[in-house]
């Protein structure tokens, strides 16, 4: 699903709702954030780490059903 960082998934589905936005805590773990960084999962806005729409599809598709 989201390879080699196993709390990815956790992560994304620990993204709350601000507004029309899903954010994630800056708590998470560093590494897992710089890659989510690096792989267009999130960006940052206005300090925010703010899910992208290639994140959003990720976190649908890891949805446990």
């Amino acid at each position: 699903m989201t390879g080699n960082v196993p709390q990815l998934e956790t992560i994304l589905w620990t993204a709350r709702n601000a507004g029309a936005s899903l954010i994630i805590s800056r708590g998470q773990d560093p590494a897992a954030i710089r890659h989510m960084l690096d792989q267009g999962l999130v960006r940052e806005r206005l300090g925010h780490l703010v899910l992208t729409f290639k994140g959003m599809e990720l976190r649908r598709s890891c949805a446990p059903h």
